[in-house]
């Protein structure tokens, strides 16, 4: 197999790491804690809050941007984020939060430096060793406003340099063919009206940009014709459909266009002058100084971007010396605890065939024995087993090749057989840990949008939900002549699983996932009670107690009790501007609270 694989030797390496997952008393060494099931070892803790919460033990804004959560072994905390833009894995001191390494892993700090390089090279059209505004608008559209954060130059004096630059036959104004790559979805917003002569206006323009589009001057523009000018940007909106059939006939008539500007663009007359460039930037351009340095460049190209959040979505997990990590763009690597010195690593899509899903790498990667589990999706296997010490791939799973989603997968014994259980784009499936072979799939509860949720197994049951409209189902799997099947039991439309998680505590289980925090028989399916509590998000378990986040930074301690909802204390914390998705955890008598950058350690005992 083709492989990026990195492998670094060390001094430990040549004798077999025993996998210690679980861990000591005061350890959470991977996802959802040492047995991967949500439930904290810790006993002794506060049954009940102080007004406003439990004391901050220490709280600290380094850790960058991202939605991981953390791993907590011999004194260090593990976590992932963005810094300065750039994915790094990042190691704390229990004690105080005080930084001891954050790194890059040593091949994709290599790469992204050759990558900035070349982009660089690119975006430099007349080689002046340096990128301004027109080069960097051409390239990036009106992004590159997000990535131009240094330096404080002036907007009017940044409007003025872009119009000339633009402005190639020096008429004073500037079209949309002109401006196409750099204001394509900002030209209307910038051409402002005059709406007294709306009419008049959206005549001239509709008259104007079809002459220039109709190419057989048959009067109207059809799709291959608006490719040359700004018709090519509204032709969808501005083709009317017809009231019976509500199709349209993918041709532009003066009429159509006339109404969709009035409609529309009243008033604009579809040119810009500098005076309406100058306000639109001083109205909208507040940081950077119109260049684009190389480390201003990292930020666009150093780790895994998405509309709903930038940064990594996994939570590393510590397997005695060494951790392992899964980035959002499907980076896997192996590090030194102590150094954060990189041990090997693949990518999930380049070496093993996968595909990222739409919202990135989520799952935290399963040790289990000398093997790391891991899920790149795809033709090749959806699921894959690497040994642990070099990152070579033992298996993968070749008879089940569906779309990798946002769950972790988990160890399970079902029917005597050690499986490993994983929720992907179309079932839910346990595949053997011996080769990957399919042991049985289970398809009620999944989704094509998002399955987050990691599977509950209890025996020969197992529980798995969805949101977006699905709900939550268990199925039971059985074996008969050796082959394993899964038949569902019920199915409860209540238990909508988003990116939050479930907690079960003797025969019930407790998730605040879908909304109200809600406890549910595990084999019958029977709600115990539903209470609204602080709302959607997820929790921990605790010597008896839930911790239950929102998404919107509120905290709950609740009794983790079927017979009803108890409340013993709730506090409110200062938002970071996205909602807070990274799962708590409780460890050593302290409560992790993660929301971006920010990590706060609480008392509690």
């Amino acid at each position: 197999m083709a492989r990026s694989g990195f492998i670094v030797s060390l001094l430990f390496a040549s004798t077999v790491v025993m996998a210690e997952v679980p861990s000591g008393p005061n350890d959470f060494p991977q996802w959802r804690g040492p047995e991967r099931n949500g439930i904290s070892s810790d006993k002794g803790l506060l049954q009940s809050w102080p007004e406003g919460g439990p004391k901050v033990a220490w709280q600290v804004d380094d850790v960058g941007v991202g939605y991981s959560s953390v791993a907590i072994k011999d004194g260090l905390i593990v976590t992932m984020g963005d810094l300065n833009g750039v994915e790094h894995i990042i190691a704390l001191n229990v004690s105080d939060g005080s930084r001891v390494w954050a790194v890059q892993p040593q091949p994709l700090e290599q790469s992204l430096a050759e990558k900035v390089n070349g982009e660089f090279k690119n975006m430099d059209q007349n080689a002046d060793g340096k990128i301004d505004e027109v080069e960097g608008l051409s390239r990036l559209g009106w992004d590159f406003q997000k990535y131009d954060k240094f330096g404080d130059g002036n907007a009017t004096t940044r409007a003025a340099a872009v119009f000339a630059g633009l402005d190639e036959d020096n008429n004073g104004q500037l079209t949309y063919s002109e401006t196409r790559k750099q204001f394509r979805d900002q030209f209307s917003r910038m051409d402002s009206a005059d709406k007294e002569k709306a009419s008049e206006l959206a005549e001239r323009r509709a008259k104007q940009l079809i002459e220039q589009a109709d190419e057989d001057s048959d009067g109207n523009v059809s799709i291959k014709e608006s490719r040359k000018n700004y018709l090519d940007r509204i032709f969808r909106r501005a083709d009317a459909r017809d009231p019976q059939t509500k199709k349209s006939d993918e041709t532009l008539t003066s009429e159509e266009l006339i109404a969709y500007f009035v409609k529309n663009e009243a008033g604009q007359d579809g040119v810009l002058s500098a005076d309406e460039l100058t306000a639109y930037y001083e109205a909208n351009v507040k940081n950077g100084d119109g260049q684009l340095t190389r480390d201003e460049l990292e930020v666009i190209y150093g780790g895994y971007r998405n509309g709903m959040g930038d940064g990594p979505r996994g939570t590393p997990t510590i397997d005695g010396k060494l951790v392992y990590a899964e980035g959002g763009n499907g980076d896997v690597t192996c590090l030194d605890l102590k150094t954060g010195k990189t041990v090997w690593h693949i990518n999930l899509t380049t070496d093993l065939g996968g595909g990222r899903p739409g919202w990135g790498f989520s799952e935290s990667p399963l040790v289990v024995g000398d093997l790391v589990i891991v899920t790149p999706g795809g033709k090749n296997g959806t699921l894959a087993a690497l040994d642990k010490l070099t990152g070579n791939v033992v298996w993968q799973s070749k008879e089940n090749t569906e779309a990798a989603h946002y769950s972790s997968p988990v160890l399970a014994t079902i029917q005597g057989v050690e499986q490993v259980v994983q929720f992907a784009r179309e079932t839910a499936f346990g595949v053997s840990l011996a080769d990957g072979k399919v042991l049985w799939q289970y398809s009620g509860a999944n989704n094509g949008t998002a399955n987050c949720c990691t599977p509950i197994v209890d025996q020969d049951h197992v529980f798995v939900a969805s949101a977006y409209g699905t709900g939550g189902g268990l199925a039971k799997i059985s074996s008969e002549g050796g082959i394993q099947s899964a038949s569902e039991v019920y199915f409860e439309k209540k238990m909508g699983i988003h990116h939050g998680g479930i907690v079960k505590i003797g025969d019930y289980m407790y998730t605040n996932g879908g909304g109200a925090l809600t406890c549910i028989h595990f084999l019958t399916g029977e709600i115990a009670w539903q209470d609204r509590s602080v709302g959607k998000g997820s929790l921990v378990a605790a010597d008896g107690m839930l911790y239950v986040l929102s998404e919107n930074q509120q905290l709950a301690l609740v009794e983790a009790s079927p017979e009803d909802y108890r409340e013993h204390g709730r506090m409110k914390m200062e938002g970071q501007g996205r909602p807070s998705w990274a799962h708590p955890v409780v460890a050593g008598g302290r409560l992790y609270v993660r929301d971006q950058q920010m990590l706060t350690a609480y008392e509690l005992r």
